[in-house]
């Protein structure tokens, strides 16, 4: 009896180890490998969002954003080149509006964009005003017959909406000399910021925006890879836009392998490295049509470049007016300083 008492014992104390083992296994931090993103959308192998987008500037833009233009176009494999245009204010092409916003839809309506980036100058170059909108083009109707059926000619009505930016701190990809690169008509990964969804204007910037650099899936000059990101940040009342290529750098050692697998559950390294260009959007105006219409949003903390040098003008204007004040003064105290004539000069 006493031997089996004595196994019974052994068992219960065999048992309260591996319960004890148990425990301390659970107690460690399980690693939670990274959760697998798979795509919601299940492609035919077919091109079906046949978006364009039209890429232009007015006559008269500097070597700065000529070259922003040509990035732009590098980076934006479903964009459309157009040469400068150069049109008068009075021109209007049987529509409401006038102007550059007139002659923009025209040109997209004849190449077939449903989107548009313009980009204007004023004052020979030193204010860069940036233009994204949606063309009339692209909110085209089908029109019925009068039996009912719809028939292939489309009725193209009144775009939009657009928005209107102030463009500043422009660094292009060859002034940089970043060392990160992507391969040519890749499609990007765009990242908005948090406030691109709780902000109401913002919002309509986002979509446009996801328009304009978001390239189409299987478009025939787009390659089916993604190595890129493009990162939108709202920040002091302007947006800022970084283009990063994205990087994985396996481990040369296993003992790397293992501390990056135990640190993230992936044993290759994701970082990001910037490519350009890089600029600063500062928003003015939402429009309800294209390039024009009824104003949606207006930005009142916006002030006006021409303010700001008119300001600048005006303080170096009254330094002048304070300088030559001055020289005035020194002038009358040197002519009221008199020396009294010495009667004694002459004598010897």
């Amino acid at each position: 009896v006493s031997s089996e008492e004595e196994q019974q014992q052994q068992e219960d104390s065999d048992d309260e180890n591996i319960s004890t083992e148990e425990e301390d296994e659970v107690a460690e931090p399980a690693i939670i490998p990274a959760p697998v993103i798979r795509s919601s959308i299940t492609s035919d192998g077919r091109y079906h969002n046949k978006q364009r987008l039209l890429l232009l500037s007015s006559r008269g833009v500097t070597a700065r954003y000529r070259h922003l233009l040509e990035d732009l176009r590098t980076l934006i494999p479903h964009s459309k080149k157009e040469s400068k245009l150069d049109v008068g204010k009075n021109y209007s092409n049987g529509s409401a509006g006038g102007g550059y916003g007139a002659a923009v839809n025209e040109i997209a309506e004849v190449r077939g964009c449903h989107t548009a980036l313009f980009l204007e100058c004023r004052k020979r170059g030193q204010d860069g005003y940036l233009w994204l909108g949606r063309t009339s083009h692209a909110n085209s109707a089908y029109k019925e017959d009068d039996s009912g059926n719809i028939s292939k000619k489309q009725l193209m009505i009144a775009g939009g909406p657009s928005v209107k930016f102030h463009i500043t701190n422009i660094h292009t990809m060859d002034e940089l000399k970043l060392t990160g690169n992507c391969m040519k008509g890749s499609r990007p990964v765009l990242s908005f910021d948090k406030a691109f969804d709780t902000l109401d204007h913002l919002k309509i910037v986002k979509h446009l925006m996801v328009d304009v650099f978001g390239t189409p899936r299987g478009h025939p000059k787009s390659k089916p890879f993604v190595d890129r990101v493009m990162g939108f940040y709202y920040a002091d009342g302007k947006i800022w836009v970084r283009n990063y290529q994205i990087m994985e750098e396996a481990a040369t050692t296993a003992k790397e392998a293992h501390a990056q697998k135990k640190l993230t559950g992936q044993t290759q390294a994701t970082s990001l490295i910037e490519i350009g260009p890089r600029f600063v959007l500062n928003p003015i105006r939402i429009f309800r049509g294209s390039f024009g219409g009824q104003t949606l949003w207006q930005n009142d903390e916006f002030v006006n470049p021409n303010a700001i040098r008119a300001l600048e003008k005006k303080k170096k204007g009254e330094e002048y007016v304070r300088r030559k004040g001055a020289e005035r003064q020194r002038k009358r105290r040197k002519e009221a300083i008199v020396v009294p004539e010495d009667p004694l000069a002459h004598v010897f």
